[in-house]
């Protein structure tokens, strides 16, 4: 999925949640739902978001060779957890090369 906003910028963020063909549906559609929605809300200056849904590791792995070929921030995380509203602000500041899989365990 690819969305893109009003910021006059061409940098550009890469979800990838992971793990989704053993995570409950209903789970894997809430965090879809909270990543866009938390991007419509505030994209954090980033004027391109790609969420890549993946399913096995082998699937992590494109997706985040494709990022950074693109030179995207890469952001990785798991069905079920917590988006908040700021997410993507909160990670715009963040200077550190660190994923949210580091953030959230």
């Amino acid at each position: 999925m690819v969305m893109t906003s009003t910021a006059d910028t061409a940098n550009g963020i890469a979800v990838i949640l992971r793990d989704i063909s053993t995570s409950d549906a209903g789970a894997v559609a809430a965090t879809v739902e909270a990543v866009t929605g938390a991007y419509a809300a505030n994209c954090g200056g980033y004027g391109r978001l790609e969420l890549s849904l993946c399913a096995w590791q082998d699937d992590v792995g494109a997706a985040r060779g494709a990022a950074g070929l693109a030179r995207y921030r890469i952001l990785e995380i798991a069905p079920g957890q917590r988006i908040a509203n700021d997410f993507f602000a909160a990670h715009a500041s963040d200077n550190a090369a660190m994923t949210a899989r580091h953030l959230f365990p």
